[in-house]
């Protein structure tokens, strides 16, 4: 992806994301043009518009010129980032070049072929290369084939290899064709690099008789992992702690870093969670619990690492036997003193909202009392786990009177609780000409000052994540001083919605919680969806696995494929699209 940042007086810097993208275009046909002349001839040029990393297309993207020689002319870009446009030469060497402007979702990119010589034929390049392929069990094995418009053509090609994102491509090995034009190529594990997504592109430079031509794919290359945990103390207290710390690595003893690592327990009452931690730079982490989560008697514990990214394999440590002392009674002594604390606080509090003594020192001065002061304590609503929490003022700041104009915390990830940089924070209302908005610093937190009175809406929103919208009353107790908002992640959201669709065909309902998401889609394809579960579940693989980011817009387009797979399961239903939200005859 590519970052671009952008300041004002008033905020702090915002990040711009553009993902980068890539021209493919394929091999130029020679045609005739509409005219009678045999020598009027013209260049078929086609191709597509994608993204580099993840080959998916770039829809409708506007502003792609196409020059040929000194003519330019705009083209018309497909859904499915397909362009095709047709010019006249009668022969001779010419000059070509495709330009693509970019936008605020995409960066530009462009493709040049300055020597093309109409008079040559031109080349099909192919190549056979598999999905994914395993670090350890490499090599990565392809095969090129190389054709005319008439019959296989014999001819040297440069093979090229590295991270899909790169602009330039290491040249990794060079092949000829044979008589059948074709020729295997293998790359060796050693040269695979670290896991993750990959581009193979295959160029041929021209010689005398072809054009030059080239060809790519992307391949994901896996790791399996090993994840090691060693328990401090395999015996404590009922009121101690369970304390393990570890390492992850990958196949290759590298250390992965930034990665979500669980402790979990294993014993009759099932399969828990008790923390959870990110591996740091070194792939070490530490796991800490309190051994009253698990109780009394002897538990098996490890760590599980469930990666959300497809090329790394999740895995788990070796179980580690715990066990927890028998609770020990607490002294009647800290009993009594702990009531008698809690029972002082309890009236003191009472009293300072009450204030009894104003009624006594009435009934002093032969005033009437009246009615008492105070009230009852206003309940503190208990947040959701996503949204905003609001902080817990001190006493004496709920003794006064509402007189804080500031909304301060902190944004973090719902789901890994680690802090968002560069999520939005705004606050509307009618009091507000310009409504003042923020981006929160490396530590997710923000500083909104001399708000007006009234009611506002406020409004949390991040790349990737589920915009959050909720009310400030302005003043406020302190409530709002270091409250939190938590922001759900878009794909986690997707996953969600694809539980309604797939749930069903579990084995049993209450696997969604102990099977990882790549287990449930593997399960989902192996019992041959319907189409349009099976359109359902390959959407949310992607969202969910891929390094692309998905926006907050696929959630309605995944509603509605859920919506479409419900419907098509009910039985006597017929098929419903999901792109058309109508009833639709299943392909023969």
């Amino acid at each position: 992806m590519a970052l671009a940042a952008s300041a004002t007086a008033a905020a702090a810097p915002v990040i711009e994301v553009r993902a980068r993208t890539a021209i493919t275009v394929e091999p130029i046909r020679r045609a005739r043009g509409a005219t009678t002349s045999p020598q009027f001839t013209g260049l078929r040029i086609h191709g597509r518009i994608h993204e580099r990393g993840s080959d998916e297309p770039v829809p409708g993207a506007a502003g792609l010129t196409v020059s040929f020689d000194d003519k330019t002319r705009p083209t018309v870009v497909t859904d499915d980032g397909r362009f095709d446009i047709w010019f006249a030469t009668e022969g001779g060497r010419h000059s070509l070049r495709i330009d693509y402007a970019g936008d605020s979702r995409f960066e530009g990119s462009s493709f040049s072929l300055p020597e093309l010589d109409v008079a040559k034929q031109p080349l099909v390049l192919s190549m056979r290369a598999p999905d994914q392929v395993q670090r350890a069990s490499g090599p990565l094995a392809i095969e090129v084939q190389a054709s005319d418009e008439a019959a296989p053509a014999r001819v040297r090609v440069s093979v090229r290899f590295g991270p899909a994102e790169a602009e330039e491509l290491d040249e990794v090995g060079q092949v000829t064709t044979d008589e059948l034009g074709r020729a295997p190529f293998s790359l060796p594990a050693a040269r695979l690099g670290p896991p993750g997504p990959k581009r193979v592109m295959v160029v041929f430079a021209g010689d005398g008789l072809y054009d030059p031509a080239t060809i790519e794919s992307t391949v994901l290359v896996s790791s399996a992992t090993k994840l090691a945990l060693t328990i401090d103390r395999t015996d404590v207290s009922f009121e101690g702690r369970v304390r393990g710390r570890g390492r992850l690595t990958d196949d290759v003893g590298a250390a992965l870093a930034g990665e979500p690592i669980s402790l979990m327990a294993e014993d009759q009452g099932g399969r828990r969670s008790l923390d959870d931690t990110l591996t740091g730079a070194d792939g070490s982490f530490e796991l800490d619990a309190p051994a009253s989560e698990l109780g009394a008697g002897p538990h098996m514990v490890q760590a599980l690492f469930e990666s959300p990214r497809a090329y790394l394999q999740a895995s788990r440590s070796p179980p580690a036997r715990i066990g927890v002392a028998e609770r020990r009674p607490v002294p009647v002594g800290y009993s009594l003193a702990a009531f008698a604390a809690t029972a002082a606080s309890i009236v003191a509090f009472v009293a300072l909202r009450t204030r009894p003594w104003t009624r006594w020192i009435k009934r002093l001065r032969g005033e009437s009392a009246g009615p008492g002061a105070g009230g009852a304590a206003e309940k503190v609503d208990v947040p959701p786990h996503t949204g905003l929490t609001l902080a817990r003022p001190g006493l004496v700041s709920t003794l006064r009177r509402p007189h804080d104009h500031g909304f301060t915390g902190a944004v973090a990830d719902a789901v890994t609780a680690a802090p968002i940089a560069g999520a939005m924070v705004v606050v509307r209302s009618e009091a507000l000409a310009e409504p003042p908005a923020i981006a929160t610093d490396d530590a997710g937190g923000f500083e909104l000052e001399d708000l007006p009175e009234g009611e506002h809406r406020a409004e949390v929103s991040c790349a990737g994540y589920v915009t959050e919208r909720f009310a400030l009353t302005i003043p406020h107790r302190g409530e709002l001083r270091d409250a939190r908002v938590d922001l759900l992640p878009v794909r986690e959201r997707i996953f969600q919605l694809y539980r309604e669709a797939a749930e069903p065909l579990l084995p049993r309902p209450d696997l969604w919680g102990v099977w990882t998401p790549r287990q449930i889609f593997d399960h989902v394809k192996a019992a041959r969806p319907s189409r349009a579960l099976a359109e359902l579940t390959s959407h949310v693989e992607e969202s969910y696995f891929s390094a692309r980011v998905p926006e907050e817009t696929e959630l309605a387009r995944t509603e509605a494929r859920v919506a479409a797979a419900r419907a098509e399961a009910a039985p006597g239903a017929l098929p419903v699209d999901p792109a058309q939200g109508s009833e639709y005859s299943p392909r023969p």
